[in-house]
């Protein structure tokens, strides 16, 4: 009963994704207010809410538009394909290359992004623009706040509407109130843990995300037959768990991407992505630390 009512209306995957994101975003905005605080500029903190304040705004707007624009497909079909599994399969792949695009730039960044938005808070001090700082705001909260839509959208076509708001909306209150403790002093974390551990718990989502992408793809056609032995189910553990059970199962896939009925491609495309993302983060974990550190 209480896995049931955790499945209907709380997403764990979109708890973890705005958890993360939220508090990527707070964290670049406490930066900010920080360095503003210590170099006696109180009056330029104005811009940086503002500029937050826009940035997600116009995500709302961006998530608002995708949700209807993703209602309105119904028996739409593109050169005799249905539109909404290609919809679908694609927000997936994309959504899962986003998600390890930015894991992998935060791996990279986390030791200098504190000194890297104060170079250009100072830079946009002494500039001529008066919309600089606003800029700096925007563009940072407002890439996470697209990534965030992306995630969402593609974990809503494993969960349902209801769960992935729930979770979602629970996310972005734990991530606000860790946020506001750790500017204020009155909250200890280590951030470094804190990413690690959402990182790797995100890795598992976009490896899911990756597989269901690709699944979507074989119903259509677009990777030949459907009876092609690539596109066969390899075997059958719906005698065990079911993954559109409504429960544990349904958990599962949503998390991390269990099938009980996986094709060779779905397995080459979960394992693959695995293996490339140990080699990328086993390669940047090599790289000396002022490469680490310089912008991509």
């Amino acid at each position: 009963m209480v896995l049931d009512v955790i499945i209907e209306y709380f997403s764990i995957a979109a708890f973890i994704l705005t958890l993360r994101e939220t508090m990527e975003a707070a964290l670049i905005v406490s930066i900010l207010l920080a360095y503003l605080t210590k170099t006696q500029n109180h009056e330029f903190k104005k811009d940086v809410y503002l500029g937050t304040g826009l940035a997600v705004a116009l995500s709302f707007v961006f998530a608002l538009l995708i949700q209807v624009t993703a209602g309105t497909f119904g028996e739409v079909r593109i050169f005799g394909i249905p539109f909404e599994p290609l919809f679908e399969g694609t927000v997936m792949i994309a959504a899962a290359l986003v998600l390890t695009t930015m894991i992998i730039w935060m791996f990279r960044h986390a030791r200098t992004i504190k000194k890297e938005l104060e170079t250009k808070v100072q830079e946009a001090l002494i500039g001529t623009n008066r919309y600089a700082l606003l800029s700096i705001a925007f563009i940072a909260v407002m890439r996470e706040g697209i990534e965030t839509v992306l995630f969402l959208t593609g974990v809503s076509v494993a969960e349902s509407d209801a769960a992935v708001v729930g979770g979602g909306i629970f996310g972005i209150i734990i991530a606000i109130a860790l946020a506001a403790g750790l500017y204020r002093g009155s909250l200890e974390l280590d951030l470094r843990k804190f990413f690690n551990i959402t990182s790797v718990l995100l890795i598992l989502f976009a490896a899911g995300l990756l597989s269901y992408g690709v699944y979507e793809f074989q119903e259509i056609g677009f990777f030949g037959p459907k009876d092609a032995f690539w596109n066969v189910p390899l075997w059958d553990t719906s005698w065990l768990l079911k993954d559109n059970d409504g429960g544990f199962g349904t958990l599962m896939r949503a998390l991390f991407g269990y099938q009980d009925r996986p094709s060779m491609l779905e397995l080459l495309a979960y394992f693959g992505y695995w293996i490339g993302a140990a080699l990328a983060f086993y390669k940047i974990n090599k790289m000396p630390i002022n490469r680490v550190g310089t912008t991509a």
